[in-house]
């Protein structure tokens, strides 16, 4: 019996431990200074606002999922201009607003999801969410990239989605420390650029930097938006089964096709309006699209 026990705490102690990949993943925790509200262990740019009775970032309800979420929102200072709302899984710099750590992190995984929603005032600003995996080069004094991605947003969408930033290996080694970086802004900050978001999980894992991802300028999905059929096409040869994941705005499997074809098409007459999230998975290769139906 003890030894069930011992087996039974070990697989609770690995799925906790699954989930436990990122500092205050869903935004529970939160630390009240000088009036304003600020997530635990994510560094952000209240610091520099507060006198001005602004926040860059806070917290709302109800989470998705628990009890709250983050929101980030790009501010207008007197005196000191446009300010992003931007949180860091780390410190973050007060004057050029850059990440300056983050936290140590050992996994090698496939990619970062989240749920959000968001809205930049026009087009020509653009929110993001990044992942940069990184590790310590003993010999030559510095910081080396073992990964990276990055997904940008400049649009709108305002009911909650499942969203996923993939990670593009450069290096065989595991890394030693993780920064996610989540702003309303990018170069072009524009007032009242915002973004909600929740839940954060690494997901999968990567072996090696054999792993491909494709890119818009290898497959052909048309028409975008559609009503009725949505092609798709590989410019490019894959030496490699791919399965068809469809993902609607609520984060759950709405279509799959296994092993597609080179050339193949989707019936969308009877879905939903809406957006829709198509995933190609593969062993070495990845690839997400944002479909519409209209």
């Amino acid at each position: 019996m003890k030894a069930k026990f011992k087996i039974l705490f070990s697989i609770i102690m690995l799925t906790v431990c699954g989930y436990a990949q990122i500092p205050n993943n869903g935004f529970e925790i939160w630390t009240s200074t000088n009036g304003y509200q600020n997530p635990t262990d994510w560094g952000n740019l209240n610091e520099i606002t507060k006198s001005y009775s602004v926040a860059t970032c806070g917290k709302l309800s109800p989470g998705n999922p628990g009890s709250f979420y983050l929101v980030v929102r790009t501010v207008s200072v007197t005196g000191k201009g446009l300010i992003p709302g931007r949180v860091v899984s780390g410190k973050i710099d007060t004057i050029n607003y850059k990440a300056v750590s983050g936290y140590p992190f050992t996994l090698r995984p496939l990619s970062l999801s989240y749920n959000m929603q968001y809205m930049v005032a026009l087009p020509s600003d653009t929110a993001f969410v990044s992942v940069l995996l990184t590790k310590w080069n003993v010999n030559l004094l510095r910081r080396d990239t073992v990964a990276y991605g990055v997904s940008n947003f400049n649009a709108m969408a305002h009911t909650w989605f499942t969203n996923s930033t993939y990670l593009n290996y450069k290096s065989g080694d595991n890394p030693d420390s993780a920064c996610i970086v989540i702003s309303s802004s990018n170069n072009v900050p524009l007032n009242n650029s915002y973004m909600y978001i929740d839940h954060l999980l690494f997901n999968g894992s990567v072996i090696g930097i054999d792993e491909k991802s494709l890119t818009a300028n290898e497959v052909m999905f048309y028409p975008n938006p559609s009503y009725d059929k949505i092609f798709f096409k590989f410019k490019s040869a894959v030496n490699e089964p791919l399965d068809l994941k469809v993902i609607d705005s609520k984060g759950t499997l709405y279509h799959k096709i296994e092993n597609v074809k080179v050339e193949d098409f989707i019936d969308v007459y009877q879905w939903p309006k809406g957006v829709y999230f198509l995933e190609l998975m593969g062993k070495k290769t990845i690839l997400k699209e944002k479909l519409i139906i209209n």
